[in-house]
């Protein structure tokens, strides 16, 4: 039987570890709940309660999210989710995936889109990512002490547990695939330092290391951190449900909600799908290449059902993986694919070079630092960029000017890509962790992990590569024939001869690591299985260890596939379910097979390139998340503060997430007025009251038309409202007189613009004057009533949200009568004003 909640669902969400003392669950009468003010040396005019039991969330605290609940025979138990989320997010995934499957064209019209969000965006791309990683560190130092939990809770997780998982869902497929191949690449390839050419052989091979550890270092892990601890904040420090709508609260109040964080959840659910999707469905075909040079999988047979034979395993285990929950499955997997990496790291690091990687590992460390931390997050290669006819280099001495595209920004964009994916599951798995242990854990514990694997893995392949020139050069010289030691498996490795190489009674080569054959030079994606190929030890008719190394990489490699699946399924579940960490396992089931079929659908109609179209337009949709991020990290450091003022309070525990929202706010908030409408239309009009949502007024869908047309007017209004004895009644004129001009202009000039593209510079400029005007003003106001808001969110909403921002100002005015005409004044108290609760700049 199927059924829906009232009112379209409240949703109730355990609250992470409730005090045991009767006293902090107790309800006084509400005339004890009284509210004064603590000192607020951060401006947000934060309110502190004096009774401590109303700090407690109410346990079982209920959320006006939407939930349909409806139960199935014989599986027991009811199936929960957000109608809403589940039904946006599969719809733009599958329309995405089908656009990508049936269009020849997809491809290059993403990869359109894609170059243009390059041309545009690099500067956002790159500058975003070392702003994210200094406010870590900040945050680690300044409030490393607060808990994602009760003061005195154990983590859930042992610290190898937690380490093992966090490469589960982060990085250790990555680790694979490009342990050797990047470095080599880099070395090899043109690129800003290698196309100068004056830098010798060791420099190009230092610095193909180099970038790569700028690549999968501290850059990798900024975001993730970001989404995790705003995310592990709200949920077991407020009581906030585990979605990524939940670090929004500080910002958007009650509006969380509702469609806005409806779209916030829905959005992060396409974005980890189709990256799970791309990742399960390029390394299949990366693991059945491997599978095949084993001899596991036939050559010959048909490998387009290899490929969808290797996703329906790789699913099937994941699903169990999944079903058996975070604790069992996901764990035990995580565990022992992290240790198989490590014995192939350890097996590599024995029998190779071992005081060459050591060296190797002291000197990257120090070039890490040296260069990483300060240089290269900020470079653009903005003169490398200049195509020709643009300005570009004539020394022709520039890499291709794509290179940034292609790699470092590509970087950047894809990790904020999968943070709401691996985001989350770290703020999960974080539960009772202080913020240093988890940025310990999560920012230098794995990135000096990083250090380790790609300084011997891809120490090992450079080294190899060097080796293979080596002969290269030896055949050229003495055989007159450059060919001579290619080994018969490849013509990119060379077979190393097990004793010296004399000629004409002089000693040409001396191999003083014997066993180590055949060496190969950059040869793309089989790189790893060329390394693992090259430990043959030959020996009469002992294969060597090629095929063993191989085996377990394989394997491994299989793991960290099934632990990405399970743990993204885990993330979309809990999104889909309004953020319940309990869900039933039909739901589990459902989405790890939905990652399952579209990889596969993709695979089958088109291949490597449908897959690449998926994984750029995951890449360009994710765009958005980067400004979110940007959010998230006010929101923490407002949770961060709010959290310590009650510290000082001898306040601690889960604390009543009402406590993040300013003491005063807009009465309509610069999302609400006639936005207010779409909560209607997702609603089919039963729009649950507790969200506090009426129908636009006519004032306010005739206010924001006549703003957006004729801004000038209110303008003039607000100016003699806060200037009600005309002291400055020349400079409001000035001031007005000027806007309606720039308003007027700009809409000018950016029609002019499509005759003449130089006018847009002018438009630009006229139209950031006006939001300059209305941001000065909009801080004028704000101050007068007693809003709390900051520079930014006001330049915001006075640029372009200007007909809201105009609006926001006269109601607010209107409503405490501040000097608005009678008229006006009365017309707005005669509105039936709604009560919810926003957050701060709303």
């Amino acid at each position: 039987m199927i059924r829906e909640k009232e009112e379209v669902g409240l949703v109730e969400e355990p609250l992470a570890e409730q005090p045991s003392e009767p006293e902090a669950i107790m309800e006084a009468p509400e005339e004890a709940e009284i509210m004064e003010e603590s000192p607020d040396k951060h401006g947000d005019n934060a309110a502190m309660p004096a009774n401590v039991a109303h700090l407690e969330p109410k346990a079982n605290k209920t959320y006006p999210m939407r939930e349909t609940a409806f139960s199935l025979p014989f599986f027991g138990g009811d199936i929960r989710f957000n109608w809403l989320v589940s039904i946006l997010g599969l719809g733009v995934l599958w329309g995405i995936a089908i656009f990508c499957m049936t269009d020849p064209n997809a491809k290059a019209v993403l990869d359109t889109w894609y170059n243009t969000t390059i041309l545009y965006f690099t500067w956002f791309f790159i500058l975003g990512n070392p702003v994210m990683t200094f406010f870590i560190f900040w945050v680690a130092y300044r409030y490393g002490h607060i808990k994602l939990g009760p003061k005195d809770a154990e983590p859930e997780f042992s610290d190898v547990s937690y380490f093992a998982m966090l490469f589960s869902a982060g990085i250790g497929v990555g680790l694979f695939f490009y342990g050797v191949s990047e470095p080599l690449m880099h070395a090899s390839g043109s690129n800003y330092i290698t196309a100068p050419g004056y830098r010798s052989q060791n420099e190009k091979d230092q610095w193909g290391l180099n970038i790569t550890m700028y690549h999968w270092g501290f850059a990798g892990w900024s975001p993730y951190l970001v989404m995790a601890i705003s995310a592990g904040l709200a949920t077991y420090r407020f009581g906030l449900p585990l979605t990524i709508r939940s670090s929004f609260y500080p910002i958007f109040g009650d509006y969380c909600w509702g469609w806005i964080g409806d779209f916030i959840d829905a959005w992060s659910i396409v974005m980890t799908v189709a990256g799970v999707c791309t990742s399960l469905g390029l390394g299949t075909m990366q693991l059945a290449t491997g599978m095949m040079r084993l001899g596991w999988i036939d050559p010959n047979a048909n490998i387009t059902s290899v490929y969808v034979s290797t996703i329906w395993v790789i699913t099937a285990f994941a699903t169990l993986s999944v079903v058996s929950g975070l604790k069992v499955g996901i764990k035990l997997l995580s565990c022992l694919g992290f240790g198989l990496g490590c014995l192939i790291l350890f097996l590599s690091f024995v029998m190779e070079k071992s005081y060459f990687l050591l060296n190797l590992l002291v000197q990257t460390t120090g070039v890490y630092l040296q260069w990483n931390i300060f240089q290269l997050p900020f470079w653009t290669s903005a003169f490398g960029g200049l195509k020709d006819g643009e300005g570009r280099a004539i020394d022709g001495k520039s890499a291709p000017s794509e290179w940034m595209g292609w790699w470092t920004v590509f970087y950047m964009a894809w990790w904020v890509a999968w943070a709401c994916f691996v985001g989350l599951f770290i703020a999960r798995i974080s539960k009772n962790r202080s913020l240093r242990s988890v940025v310990f854990g999560v920012f230098l514990a794995p990135t000096m992990y990083a250090l380790i694997w790609f300084s011997f893995m891809g120490g090992i392949g450079l080294r190899q590569q060097r080796q293979a020139m080596e002969l290269e050069k030896l055949g050229t010289d003495h055989f007159e024939n450059s060919t001579y030691y290619v080994s018969t498996y490849s013509e990119f490795c060379y077979d190393v001869p097990q004793e010296d190489v004399i000629i004409d009674g002089k000693t040409v080569f001396t191999n003083t690591l014997l066993g180590i054959t055949p060496v190969c030079k950059q040869d793309g994606n089989n790189s790893w299985f060329n390394v693992m190929y090259s430990f043959s030890y030959p020996d009469g008719s002992f294969g060597g260890f090629g095929q063993f190394m191989s085996g377990i990489s394989i394997v491994t490699l299989a793991i960290y596939f099934i632990t990405s699946s399970d743990s993204g399924s885990l993330i979309v579940d809990t999104l889909a379910s309004n953020g319940a960490e309990e869900h039933h396992w039909l739901q589990r089931v459902f989405w790890a097979f939905t990652e399952g079929a579209v990889a596969t659908g993709l695979l089958v109609a088109g291949g490597n390139d449908s897959l690449r179209a998926l994984q750029t337009a995951s890449i360009v949709f994710g765009l958005p998340f980067n400004f979110f991020i940007f959010f998230m990290c006010w929101s923490i450091n407002h949770m961060c503060t709010t959290l310590e003022d009650l510290e000082k309070l001898g306040i601690d525990g889960n604390i009543d997430a009402e406590l993040m929202l300013p003491k005063k706010s807009w009465q309509m908030p610069i999302f609400g007025g006639i936005f207010d409408i779409i909560e209607f239309i997702v609603s089919f009009g039963r729009v649950n009251k507790e969200l506090g949502l009426e129908l636009p007024t006519r004032k306010h869908i005739m206010g924001f038309f006549k703003n957006l047309l004729v801004p000038f007017l209110p303008l003039y209004s607000i100016f003699s409202s806060i200037d009600m004895k005309g002291n400055h009644a020349a400079v409001n004129r000035l001031q007005t007189g000027v806007y309606a001009l720039c308003h007027c202009g700009w809409i000018a000039l950016f029609a002019c613009g499509t005759i003449n593209y130089g006018f847009v510079a002018f438009a630009w400029s006229a139209f950031f004057l006006n939001a300059c005007i209305l941001t000065s003003l909009r801080m004028t106001v704000r101050g007068k009533l007693g809003i709390s808001g900051n520079i930014v969110g006001d330049f915001i909403a006075g640029s372009f949200l200007y007909p809201q921002a105009l609006l926001q100002m006269e109601l607010q005015l209107a409503n405490e009568d501040y000097g608005l005409d009678e008229a006006i004044a009365t017309e707005e108290k005669d509105v039936t004003l709604p009560i919810h609760k926003q957050g701060h700049d709303a």
